[in-house]
């Protein structure tokens, strides 16, 4: 029997017998990917565009972040204000008198700020030096950094002859947070600390300071000390 063809309609449709597995057009799928896809490129795009804006903005606010986290773990306020050796002087007790505040008689006397950075200055005053230290000040500078530990890593300093002389190093750590003193503790033997000393927040003004004796001893020496060629001279009388 022979096969029968197909034949197409009149219109030029396909009779209904026409296979179901007949091609179509691919032209709208492609176009719905199309459509997606250059939504996705569109938006590669544009976040390639604002990268550079979205990094300057992390640069500029990676160093205050990290400062506010470190400063919530580490607590560099801690370390900041005055500070005095003498008990007496601590702000937490009940001080009956007028409003003026006496002055500090703390053998050592702190007064310290942050800088940022974990980096402090400041000044330090010390009877202790005015009597021991061959130094002509008893109140000088003090210079201070706080690592990832929380230690305070200080040095004493002054300038001497036009350029900066390290007279001590130390260490500060909290003693009792309730009440926010804190121990310092020399590095090594020196003329400025007299030993491991505890360290009061007080509101008490900070003392002037004044000449080192042995500076002023020493001083005097050399003033008093006839030249030498009045002393050979009255030698060989």
């Amino acid at each position: 029997m022979p096969k029968r063809k197909n034949r197409r309609e009149p219109d030029g449709r396909m009779p209904a017998g026409t296979p179901a597995n007949q091609k179509k057009s691919r032209w709208p799928t492609w176009g719905r990917w199309f459509f997606w896809g250059s939504g996705w490129i569109a938006a590669a795009f544009i976040g390639v565009l604002e990268l550079p804006a979205k990094i300057a903005s992390f640069s500029d606010n990676y160093a205050p972040a990290k400062e506010t986290t470190l400063n919530a773990a580490i607590g560099y306020q801690k370390y900041v204000g005055r500070f005095s050796s003498d008990p007496n002087s601590w702000m937490g007790r009940n001080i009956v008198g007028d409003s003026a505040r006496p002055p500090d008689e703390g053998v050592i006397q702190f007064d310290i700020e942050y800088l940022g950075h974990g980096e402090y200055r400041g000044e330090i005053r010390s009877a202790y030096m005015a009597e021991h230290a061959l130094a002509p000040w008893s109140r000088v500078m003090v210079d201070g950094k706080v690592g990832i530990t929380g230690t305070f890593q200080g040095v004493v300093w002054d300038i001497v002859n036009g350029s900066r002389a390290s007279y001590a190093s130390f260490r500060l750590s909290p003693e009792d947070t309730s009440i926010g003193n804190l121990r310092l503790t020399p590095e090594s033997e020196n003329d400025i600390f007299p030993g491991e000393v505890v360290l009061w927040p007080t509101d008490f003004e900070m003392s002037g300071g004044e000449r080192g004796q042995r500076f002023d001893a020493l001083l005097h020496e050399v003033i008093t000390r006839p030249p030498e060629n009045e002393s050979s001279g009255m030698d060989e009388k």
